[in-house]
């Protein structure tokens, strides 16, 4: 890939860039003129060699190849219009009819431009194969390519819908800021042959000029934002989906031996996208992203299901002689509406026919039986009550925890 972009940096320095002269004598006549042949690139091109050089950039972006938050770092091409004012090569339409040429960059004088938050080598920028373009005026045009890689301090917090800033910066190696100065011709990074990124979305782009320990530095930022289409699709849905799955396993019949390898696999599933999300993501503990607190706290819910499966199974098939608790009966007879027919049946008290053979006492109140709802109450009554008392729960639960989480992560942008 890098290589088909380089490719295209030397077609346009070819085809885009030609020479301007007026014949090929006036060419040679030039070479051979004392305004060539007395310049020496290694002076500092300033007649006043304490004055300070001002040179001009303008940054053309032209992919973003790659960006790996493991390891925090930006891959991408582009290249660099680089410009100055050269005092020691000027000439005149009297002395030489042409107004500019076009030669190797190694016969000049360049800044040298470094990359320097490289995370490949701090090297100088320019291939012998680029050429410089120098008018009669003494204004130098040289464009060069980058293929760099940067470092680039990532942030996953909301992660997969979040926004990333990475920075290209470069300075002149080895001169002070006072000696040779960068300044951009623009505001922004010119995206005029940028190619779409199908990972990422370019929102912005800023440049800013500073100065750290007396060396000028130009710095390029990238704001980008993911395209969370495919993460959404593949892992926030499948994990919302199983979370609301998980609680299902309350609604097995107890008797269907099923309930502990449902309970199981679900926690097992959770595990699984925990450890691909992690694989995604650096290994920082600041920031961490919401979506592994929230994948987190669905594996903590879903082995607590599987626990109070466990537990809630013993319930069922206990041992049908051990007495139930009184408190125990008279809650479950409460949720379970019993509590309602016997209000029901204080408001209006069944008729009881009289016993024929029995003598009625008058002055004596009937007696009825309250606690016939009571009665027909078994250890399988309660652990179905309780299967539905969790399955509420759990499913508020996961509605809750989904909301918590995942509507700060859609609506971080």
């Amino acid at each position: 890939m890098a290589n088909k972009y380089l490719l295209f940096l030397c077609m346009f320095n070819t085809f885009f860039v030609p020479i301007l002269s007026q014949s090929s004598d006036d060419f040679k006549n030039f070479l051979d003129s004392s305004t060539f042949t007395s310049y020496n690139k290694k002076i500092f091109p300033k007649e006043q060699q304490t004055n300070k050089l001002t040179v001009y950039m303008k940054f053309y972006l032209i992919a973003i190849t790659n960006f790996d938050e493991i390891a925090g770092q930006l891959e991408l091409v582009g290249f660099i219009d680089v410009s100055w004012t050269n005092d020691l090569l000027t000439w005149t339409t009297n002395t030489n009819p042409m107004t500019e040429i076009l030669l190797p960059q190694d016969n000049f004088w360049k800044p040298s431009l470094v990359l320097s938050n490289s995370v490949e080598s701090l090297e100088e920028l320019g291939h012998t194969s680029y050429k410089m373009r120098i008018k009669r005026d003494g204004v130098h045009t040289w464009t060069v390519g980058v293929v760099s890689k940067t470092g680039c301090p990532v942030d996953v917090s909301y992660y997969p819908f979040d926004t990333q800033s990475c920075k290209v910066k470069f300075t002149p190696w080895g001169y002070y800021d006072n000696q040779v100065f960068l300044e951009n011709t623009t505001n922004v990074i010119d995206l005029t042959y940028f190619q779409t990124n199908v990972e990422w979305d370019l929102t912005a782009t800023t440049v800013d000029q500073e100065t750290f320990n007396s060396a000028a530095y130009l710095t390029y930022t990238l704001t980008m934002k993911r395209r969370p289409g495919y993460f959404l699709i593949n892992m926030v849905i499948p994990i919302v989906i199983l979370g609301l799955l998980n609680g299902l396993v309350f609604l097995l019949p107890a008797d269907s031996g099923e309930r502990v390898g449902y309970a199981v696999t679900a926690f097992l599933t959770f595990a699984v996208f925990l450890t691909m999300v992690s694989e995604n993501l650096p290994q920082a503990s600041q920031p961490m992203s919401l979506l592994c607190y929230f994948l987190t706290l669905m594996l903590v819910m879903s082995a607590l299901s599987t626990i109070i499966t466990i537990m809630t199974l013993r319930v069922y098939h206990q041992d049908e002689s051990i007495e139930i608790p009184k408190w125990l009966k008279h809650l479950t007879s409460f949720l379970t509406c019993r509590k309602c027919k016997k209000w029901r049946n204080d408001m209006d008290p069944p008729e009881i026919e009289p016993d024929p053979t029995e003598e009625i006492d008058i002055d004596t109140p009937p007696m009825y039986n309250y606690d016939y709802d009571l009665d027909d109450i078994q250890w399988k009554t309660v652990g179905e009550l309780l299967d539905w008392f969790f399955f509420i729960m759990f499913l508020i639960g996961t509605i809750t925890v989904a909301v918590f989480f995942l509507v700060p992560l859609a609506t971080a942008a």
